[in-house]
């Protein structure tokens, strides 16, 4: 009888299916691992990712593109002001009001200027970089003696820093002398209102900027307004205001044009600049 060999090593235990599905499961996991561990040396072993860099031409397209979308939303309201052009042309010498809604919305400018010809081209919501991209159609074939811009507190309020607001006006007042070079531009600075009054020093900032390209230039005078409409507690009067507390009232733009009026007596030697302090 032969007797079974109790020390020898059963290999075949090792060929079994399940646990061959077992040994290589396994190793599969340890090559995983390693070759993760492997991975993440090199990829920490390489210099930090530099920034994109985008070409002077591409960005200056793309900053474009933004403009020209950005100005497509007043397209119908352009085109309504160049029909009233049409129907209603501006008499050589008159004086033309450009802007935003504090133009736009001031019903009572040919009573408030009754001794001139005033023409109002303000659309609501602009921006003054808005303002310079339409100005070649805004002006069309007028041929006016004075400009009046009054634009740039929308542009703080929207996120502009006062450096664009005053490269804004720089581009505004080169449309204007491309078309009219003889043409005398009157700007007026942003006025602080109630609704706004937290972005005070950003306008105040951008009206100082806008004052020194102005003092820089020729033929052009900056109206200081940032105070017109405060009270004696230096907060904005609500009687200068509509109830939305942005706009002016009848009264604030009474009182603007009682600033502004002088400019317009003598339009061939108007002051370089007007403050909106009155006497004592």
């Amino acid at each position: 009888m032969t007797q079974k060999n109790t020390n020898s090593f059963d290999t075949s235990f090792f060929f079994q299916p399940r646990m061959l599905v077992i040994v290589f499961s396994g190793l599969a996991s340890c090559a995983a691992s390693l070759f993760l561990l492997v991975m993440f040396e090199r990829l920490t072993a390489l210099p930090p990712k530099q920034p994109l860099s985008i070409p002077q031409h591409t960005a200056s397209v793309i900053a474009d593109a933004a403009n020209e979308t950005s100005t497509d939303r007043w397209e119908e309201e352009i085109e309504e002001l160049e029909k009233r052009e049409r129907d209603e042309p501006t008499p050589n010498g008159a004086i033309l009001f450009l802007g935003s809604s504090n133009i736009r919305m001031w019903d009572t400018l040919a009573s408030d200027f009754p001794d001139h010809h005033v023409v109002n081209r303000g659309f609501g919501g602009a921006l003054l970089s808005d303002v310079a991209h339409f100005a070649d159609r805004l002006i069309g074939k007028a041929r006016p003696s004075v400009v009046v811009v009054s634009a740039g507190g929308n542009d703080i309020h929207t996120g502009r820093s006062p450096e664009d607001v005053q490269k804004a006006f720089s581009e505004l007042v080169d449309a204007l002398r491309n078309i009219l070079p003889e043409v005398r531009i009157v700007y007026l600075a942003t006025t602080a209102t109630t609704a706004r009054i937290s972005e005070k020093p950003q306008q105040q900032r951008a009206n100082e900027l806008v004052a020194q390209t102005v003092a820089q230039g020729i033929n052009m005078d900056f109206v200081d307004l940032i105070d017109v409409f405060l009270g004696p507690d230096g907060l904005p009067d609500p009687a200068m205001l509509l109830p939305d507390e942005l706009h002016p009232s009848a009264a604030g733009n009474a009182k603007r044009a009682a600033i502004v009026r002088p400019l317009f007596q003598n339009a061939s030697g108007l002051p370089a600049k007007v403050n909106s302090r009155q006497p004592d």
